[in-house]
């Protein structure tokens, strides 16, 4: 499988679990995250599924921001490229502000 048919698949996944809604237990208080608070080391430090998840939902995130749900997945694919060897040589980056410079 060609990675940007793999990243399609991740997105679309994504889009589905995050649009389907989710069951939270009554005696758990779910745990608040910020994307904002994670840097490009947090990123990269995953691997496999966990990291394919983390760039579907960045790439999620940006169609949103741009208003949108049109997308062309070799341009998805260039931009995570990008973004990973970015996050490479700086690890310490905010990963989502470094996100959106490859992701205009």
């Amino acid at each position: 499988m060609s990675r940007s048919h793999r990243i399609f698949q991740v997105t679309v996944t994504c889009a589905m679990l995050c649009l389907g809604g989710s069951a939270v237990l009554a005696e758990e208080a779910p745990e608040t995250k910020d994307l904002n608070s994670y840097v490009c080391k947090d990123v990269m430090i995953l691997s496999g599924d966990d990291r394919d998840m983390a760039l579907a939902m960045l790439h999620g995130l940006r169609l949103g921001e741009k208003k949108t749900t049109q997308f062309v997945t070799e341009v998805l694919a260039e931009a995570t490229d990008k973004y990973m060897n970015y996050c490479l040589d700086n690890p310490n980056a905010n990963a989502l502000e470094a996100f959106r410079k490859f992701t205009p």
